[in-house]
Formats: structure tokens, sequence, C-alpha cells
């Protein structure tokens, strides 16, 4: 090209969840089945949409509203139930004003990074939802600024810890937290969130707060950042691709929490805002729904059996991976995701070998390059061996190893032959004899 379309050293995001697919595929062709535990889709884990929610959007397919443009910020009906919604929790006051749609919380996030100015920076959670950080890494062009979740303390973060942080970094003009968390799953107690909204206070940032599993809730309460935020100015980030769940829908929105309490953040709403109207308008289909479907009399009921499934689930899972030597599953309570920590010492050592084809090492060693983390190793192993695709922890931007993997399987047979298989290459990974040649230091 004439000149060079990337600017030179800007570092690249990687997003594993995706990534680790191809490498499924090539195990998938050679006729072993996988267990594709690396992403968030309930529909394809066999989660069957309730008759009761399809026939609301059927019917709203016959009006001819669907087909049409809608307000740029999104079907005002359905902003100003939304923001009733909000008001009513107690907390900061939210309008219709205050909601903006997009499609899905990719693109609001990509436009909340996106706006901010580049000399800025987001003080983030670690590990971290990698649309997040990857927005960030993109608009920087180099690491984040973050604060640790600590396995230690079922991955709560440590409000002195990111008050520190903050101090340290005078560029850092908002905090993220992503509550329940992803990949974690944890669900923040109120007297976390009321201390983190405390330091955004302090050091004059404002919250980013995605909240996009709030209602996918199977221990402990839920508070939303709109309870707890008092005069800070915040944006929070929904939508109804997991809870509904209709991934498909790309239909995710913006709450602005209290953008009247400080000009600049009031001019970086409007920002957000203007970008939108210049695309017209979000896909109105969806957003014309959402009032029917959040009022139905089983909306209710919807969530409470997914989350007493949820719940099931990850009790059986941290039953079995508690008890393995260097690898903890700690964590949980919303989301549909588990995490599994292991131990440096376990993710040190090399790769079993007795049970590996010459083939399956083969495979193994054309995906090892140069300066992966060791987490990956495993990762691997447990792909080319067992065909498990699950994601390596580290890939979400911590230096703690491990994997994440879905509680979504809806076909309980398979899903304890897949927590049965995962369970017995992690007891073979601590036990057996290793290969010199797939060390990974």
């Amino acid at each position: 090209m004439r000149k060079p379309l990337l600017a030179a050293g800007q570092e690249a995001a990687h997003y594993e969840i995706r990534g680790i697919v191809k490498k499924g595929f090539e195990i998938e062709a050679s006729g072993k089945t996988v267990y594709w535990e690396n992403i968030g889709d309930p529909v394809q884990k066999g989660l069957h949409v309730p008759d009761w929610i399809r026939d609301i959007v059927a019917n709203e397919v016959l009006q001819s509203a669907s087909y049409a443009y809608c307000d740029s910020k999104g079907v005002k009906s359905t902003r100003e139930y939304l923001a009733a919604k909000s008001t009513a929790r107690g907390g900061s006051k939210v309008t219709p004003d205050d909601i903006t749609f997009f499609n899905g919380l990719g693109d609001a996030i990509a436009r909340v990074y996106g706006v901010l100015n580049p000399a800025a920076r987001v003080l983030m959670p670690s590990p971290a939802y990698p649309a997040h950080s990857g927005a960030e890494i993109n608009r920087i062009g180099s690491k984040p600024v973050s604060y640790s979740l600590h396995p230690e303390n079922d991955w709560l973060p440590d409000p002195e810890e990111v008050r520190a942080v903050a101090a340290a970094n005078p560029d850092v003009c908002a905090l993220l937290i992503v509550n329940p968390d992803n990949p974690t799953g944890k669900v923040y107690p109120k007297h976390i969130l009321e201390s983190l909204v405390e330091v955004a206070g302090e050091f004059d940032l404002f919250i980013i707060c995605d909240e996009i599993y709030e209602n996918l809730v199977y221990r402990g309460r839920m508070t939303r950042l709109c309870e707890v935020i008092g005069d800070v100015p915040a944006i929070v980030m929904k939508g109804i691709s997991k809870e509904i769940p209709w991934p498909g829908s790309r239909c995710g929105w913006l709450e602005y929490l209290n953008r009247d309490k400080d000009a600049s953040f009031e001019a970086f709403c409007a920002r957000i805002d203007h970008g939108k109207m210049t695309e017209v308008c979000s896909t109105t289909l969806p957003q014309r729904v959402i009032p029917s479907i959040m009022e139905h009399p089983g909306y209710t009921r919807w969530h409470e059996s997914l989350n007493a499934g949820l719940a099931e689930k990850m009790n059986n899972v941290q039953k079995r991976f508690n008890n393995i030597p260097g690898f903890e599953c700690c964590g949980g309570g919303g989301a549909f995701y588990s995490t599994v920590h292991a131990s440096k010492e376990a993710m040190n050592s090399p790769v079993p070998f007795h049970n590996l084809s010459d083939d399956q090492l083969n495979l193994i060693r054309s995906w090892m390059k140069p300066g992966l983390n060791p987490d990956y190793k495993l990762v691997y192993y447990l792909l080319a061996v067992y065909g498990i695709c699950v994601v390596p922890l580290s890939s979400f931007g911590t230096d703690y190893y491990g994997f994440r993997f879905t509680l979504l399987e809806q076909n309980n047979t398979r899903f304890n032959t897949f927590l049965d298989t995962l369970q017995e290459g992690l007891q073979m990974w601590t036990k057996s004899e290793k290969h010199p040649d797939l060390i990974v230091a």
C-alpha cells in the first residue's frame, strides 16, 4: 500500500475464544468427537428458547413497524420501559434519553472505547473478557492498566489494590467492572461494588459496568450498579443475548448514569450517541419485543429454571476438580462459565506422552509457538488427546494459568461425559510420565 495501514509497534489483540476453533476443526477432521466448550452460545448448546418467547417474536414479525427504522437511540417505548425498570431499583434515576441501543454489546463496547481520548486509560480487571481488553489494546496499542481478580479470594478484587493502581496511573479515566464476571462467573457482593464506586469517586473516574449476565445469578444476590452508584458517572452495558437467550438478535444497550453530573462525561456520552446516529438505528425487531418478554409471567420462571440448572452443574464441577492436585475451581455464582485455576507447578511440567499417538504429538508440536503461556500447552493437550475445546485462562489478560469452559450443555449425559473426560485428562496430566520435548518454560 502507499502508506502503512497499521501504527508501528502496535500490539495486536488476540481472541482465543474463537482462535482455538481452527485447531478444534483439525481434530474433528480426524474423526474425533470434539466437546465445544469454548464459547457461550446457549442456543448452540441445545438451550430451547421457550415457546412463549417464540410466540411473542412471531407476533411482532407480523407488525409493519418491525420492518421500519426506529429512533436513532432505540425504540422509545422500550427505552421508557427499561428506564423505569432501572429507576425502580433505587439509587440513580434513569430516563429514556439515558438509554441507547446498539447491535449487540460488541458494537457498544467498540463505540465506548473508540470514542475515548487515546491518551486516557481504562483500569480493567485481570482476567478480563477479551471484548473489553481487546478494544483497549486496539485503542492504545499496548497492554491495558489492570487490577487483579484473586483466586485465593474467590476471584474478587481488592479495592485497596484498585485504589493503589488508580493512584499510580494518572492517565486512568475509567474503571471497568464486569458483574457477574466473565470468565470467573463471580457475582460481586454489594460492599465490593460500594468500595469500587468510592475509588472511582475519589479519583474522578467514570465506571464502565458490564451487566450482560445480570439475570443469570444462582448464588448470592445480584446488586446492580445503579443501586450503589451515588453521584459517580457511569455507563452500564446490558443486553438480551444471554438470558433470553437470543445471541443472534445482536441487541444490547447502554445506560448512562449521572451523565448530568459532569460536563466532560456528558460530552463523552453525546459523542457516543452521535456516532450511533450516523448509522440511523439498531435493529428494530428485538427492541420491540423486550417489554412483552420481560413482563410475561414465564420470564421469572424461565430464569429460575436456568439458574437452578447452572447451580447444579457448578456444584458438580467443583466437587470433581477441587480434589485434583494443582487445580482449583472457585468463583462461580453467575453467568454460565467455570474457570479452573492451575498452580504454576502444575503448568510448568512437561506434557504427558504415554497416551499420545505420533499424530497427536506432532499436532501439539505444530500448535506450540514460541512465547505461548504454559496453560496453552495444557489446553492443546486436552484438545489433541481428549477432544476437549476450552480456552486458556491466560488469554483473558492475566498472569494466572488454567482454562475456562461453559456450563451450557443441555444434554446431561453428554455434559457428564465431558466432565468425566476432562477429569481423566487432568488426572493424567498430574500423574503420568512427561514428554521432554513439550516443556514450555
